[in-house]
């Protein structure tokens, strides 16, 4: 759809390409439009159409709601949906429910158009669209009558109550009518081989709109009707109904007349509000799924012996018992509803009430009284190959998505529409039509397309800008993943593309990378300036990254990767000696949710590579997602690893593209060979602190104090006061080390506890005790910091700020110890603690009896 600079190829864009899509893209195209008809599926050539049941069954794919099971490929040509007592039955492909339609051209009856859910704009020009379909669809007559319709001419008007028959035409090229158009058609060769069906396309991508933003209607999903469609198999009977599909070879050998005719050839409709039609079932379709595995035998106790007996005939060549479809459509209560799983995001229905379902039996079973035989009548309430509604078309919002002329509703603005949005196909349809819908449909995409015509070439040829995407615009709304496959391709032509596939464990659920990255296409500006004072890894090592992330506990479709980058040879400042293997990359869901992953291979140098092979194929992850409108939402912080396998490795060598993998190869080597076995830090120790200190704030000004313990050695205090609340005073904190001398105060950490507690506003002293390499050496123990040191410390706080003043303290590992003898010999009788042991006994005696030492805090 364009990217880049490139202009934008399209005025409109048409989803579907059954009888309403391809309807509107044609009076589009025909008017000077730009169109691009989209589909899911392939294109079906007449050749290619299964024609028997070895063939048929990888073109059906069957989603049981029931049972929790989905099978077959999601391209079908046949999809059948299993839900409750219900059956649907859409098709997959270019052209849509047609490619399996039996392409029945009816009327549309009056007792639609009188309904009151009819739209009344839709009476203005509703026989003048009608006849426009009708000559657009090439509707033509049956030549002749087939076996089926005659012996359904002898009995229907007696076996079904008040009824008549229907003016049946079929948009099929019988070689009878002259062809309006040079376009190539083939001709029906009335082999029996033709089904109907619908579809749920519109109704998905309008709730998987609304997921991201879009507003819709409350009533989307609302007002579906199965036109009141079922489905039996009349088998066994002795009138020549001659319902069953013939094989190609078998053509020549039977005159045209002879033959099982189109799918169906003859229709009758009952006051009642029901129609029957004869047909034929496809040779290709197995017929015991119509005796008795998704059906039941009527009469009762007999469909079962029938089968055998019939079976046996065809084994010994026998002549076939006589058989036949019979379609049954009617007026239901248009009350079913249509949804989307959130979680699956698959599309689940409720089917409508049905009123006629017992009189449409009844009828059923008096024709095969008439024609004997058995009647299997399917087990589901609701059979149903004319889906329509869930976006109906009405007056406003409240009862309807769209209006009388496809566009959607903005539900808080009843008078207003997304502007360019608009339902053209059997979604709209408010009610049951009755009989088949094919040209109904066709009709109301006709009255559509004026309208959509009108405004298309009004935004075409209009001075001010389009409101449809521009071409930068237009790259942001893509899918991701070709959004990332666009800014790949116009980045740096990368030396080295790899793909790799990592698979782990993310918080415990499963979760597959699918990487493909491009190294030394990736713009490096930014490094260079955050990096300039270390050792620069070579830029092969660097890339962009694209691809796509699985993880099905989050988001059932794929995490595509919009932005993505990857540094093989990452250093720490702090950690020289260590080498990472950087991942950043930026997700993008198909519900409008967005994710950063994060992760990173450390490499350490220790027993010469011991643990390489587990380090440089171990990626630890964090994915967090991005709180977009502040969302109250909980969102996604997950942490976890995912590993390269020995057999993935392989297949990323094999695969490795580009004129300089054998160098990228030969580089990547090397950094391992320097971080395992030279052990050889990166980076330059003597200018990497300046150039921090220059991006760092200043390290807060301090005094140091020089502090003589009463045993005669020298310590150390250093002092940072806290100008930024002299109003306020806070409790002093005193921090002291352990045997690490500088666990509180470093240079090189922005958020050291030092720099922490003077922005609170805290007065802080860091204690150097006899043990920091400043002071001399001499022999000592922990207990004569405890004695000695730290009372010499709170002394000179307590000089400085008055005997009233509180003291926090701070300790760490052997600091903690040194501060619990100091207590301790604080609460010892006098008796027991010579005054020369402890010289300053009374002033912390002092200190903790008056509650100057506030609060102790140990960290071990």
């Amino acid at each position: 759809m364009g990217g880049g600079n490139d202009k934008v190829g399209y005025d409109a864009v048409v989803i579907g390409s059954g009888y309403g899509g391809a309807v509107a893209a044609c009076r589009l195209s025909l008017a000077g439009a730009e169109v691009c008809l989209m589909e899911k599926g392939r294109k079906w050539e007449a050749q290619d159409f299964p024609t028997d049941t070895l063939q048929i069954i990888p073109e059906l794919r069957m989603e049981n709601r029931n049972l929790g099971v989905n099978v077959g490929p999601k391209d079908a040509l046949f999809q059948l949906h299993v839900q409750d007592d219900s059956v649907a039955a859409v098709a997959c492909g270019l052209g849509g429910g047609s490619l399996i339609n039996a392409g029945v051209m009816i009327p549309t009856p009056v007792r639609v158009r009188r309904s009151p859910k009819w739209p009344k704009e839709w009476e203005r020009d509703w026989d003048v669209c009608e006849a426009a379909a009708s000559a657009m669809l090439r509707a033509q007559s049956i030549p002749g009558e087939f076996s089926n319709a005659k012996v359904m001419k002898e009995i229907a008007e007696e076996e079904i109550e008040e009824c008549y028959p229907n003016l049946l035409k079929l948009s099929i090229n019988f070689n009878a009518e002259d062809s309006q158009s040079s376009t190539k058609m083939g001709s029906c060769l009335a082999c029996g081989n033709c089904l109907s069906a619908g579809v749920f396309g519109t109704a998905k991508i309008l709730f998987q709109s609304e997921r991201r933003g879009l507003t819709v209607s409350d009533r989307l999903g609302y007002g579906f009707s199965c036109n009141g469609n079922n489905v039996a198999y009349l088998a066994g009977s002795a009138a020549p109904l001659n319902g069953q599909g013939v094989k190609k070879e078998q053509f020549s050998k039977i005159p045209f007349q002879d033959r099982p005719g189109p799918s169906i050839s003859s229709s009758y409709t009952s006051s009642l509000g029901f129609t029957i039609q004869s047909a034929v079932m496809p040779a290709a379709f197995p017929s015991l799924l119509f005796k008795g595995v998704t059906t039941y035998g009527w009469p009762i106790g007999y469909w079962f012996l029938h089968g055998l007996i019939d079976k046996m005939k065809h084994m010994m060549c026998a002549k076939d018992s006589q058989a036949m479809v019979l379609n049954v459509m009617g007026h239901d209560e248009s009350d079913g509803r249509i949804t989307l799983d959130e979680y699956t995001n698959n599309i689940y229905f409720c089917p409508p009430h049905d009123p006629l379902l017992k009189r449409k039996i009844q009828a059923l079973q008096r024709l095969t009284k008439r024609l004997g035989g058995i009647l299997f009548m399917s087990r589901y309430r609701s059979t149903s190959v004319h889906l329509l509604g869930g976006c109906n078309a009405s007056p406003d919002p409240s009862q309807g998505v769209c209006n009388s002329n496809g566009q959607v509703f903005i539900p808080d603005c009843p008078s207003t529409v997304h502007p360019g949005l608009y339902i053209c196909d059997a979604s709209l349809i408010p009610c049951s039509i009755g009989i088949n819908p094919c040209l109904t449909i066709a009709t109301a995409a006709e009255h559509i397309s004026q309208n959509l015509v009108q405004d298309v070439l009004r935004h075409k040829n209009s001075a001010h800008p389009p409101q449809f995407p521009k071409a930068e615009v237009a790259s942001q709304i893509v899918k991701p993943e070709l959004r990332m496959t666009k800014k790949l391709e116009t980045a740096v032509k990368p030396a080295v593309i790899i793909k790799e596939t990592m698979t782990g464990y993310l918080g415990g659920m499963p979760c597959t990378a699918h990487l493909t990255m491009k190294m030394g296409s990736r713009n490096n500006k930014e490094s260079d300036e955050a990096n300039s004072a270390i050792e620069e890894p070579h830029l092969l090592l660097r890339g962009r990254v694209g691809g796509h992330v699985v993880f099905k506990a989050v988001e059932k479709d794929k995490l595509y990767i919009i932005d993505g980058e990857v540094d093989m040879c990452r250093v720490d400042n702090k950690t020289p000696y260590t080498q990472y293997m950087y991942y950043h990359l930026i997700l993008a869901s198909s519900s409008g949710s967005r994710y950063v992953l994060e992760g990173k291979k450390i490499m350490n140098p220790y027993l010469l590579a011991m643990y390489g092979w587990k380090e440089t194929t171990t990626l630890h992850v964090k994915l967090t997602e991005i709180n977009r409108n502040n969302s109250k939402v909980e969102m996604v912080d997950l942490k976890g690893e995912l590993r390269l396998t020995m057999a993935n490795l392989i297949k990323s060598l094999i695969s490795l593209e580009g004129n300089k993998k054998g160098r990228f190869v030969c580089l990547l080597l090397q950094s391992f060979w320097r971080t395992y076995i030279l052990q050889m830090p990166r980076g330059n120790p003597i200018c990497l602190l300046p150039s921090l200190e220059l991006k760092q704030k200043p390290y807060p000004p301090s005094d140091l104090h020089e502090i003589k313990t009463v045993d005669g050695c020298t310590i150390s205090c250093r002092q940072w006061k806290c100008e930024q609340n002299q109003g306020k005073q806070r409790i002093p904190v005193l921090l002291i080390n352990g045997y690490i001398t500088d666990s509180f105060c470093l240079p090189t950490e922005p958020n050291d506890l030092v720099r922490t507690l003077v922005d609170k506003g805290y007065e802080t002293w860091l204690l150097q005790t006899r043990l920091h390499p400043h002071h001399p050496s001499n022999d000592f123990t922990i207990e004569d910091i405890g004695k000695f040191d730290i009372p010499a410390a709170v002394s000179k706080i307590l000089e400085l700020h008055g005997d009233s003043v509180k003291v926090h303290v701070v300790a760490h590992c052997a600091g903690g110890l040194a501060i619990h003898i100091a207590l301790m010999g604080v609460n010892r009788s006098p008796p027991s603690t010579p005054e020369t042991n402890c010289p300053n006994h009374s002033s912390m005696r002092k200190m903790y009896t008056r509650r100057m030492c506030g609060s102790l805090r140990h960290f071990w």
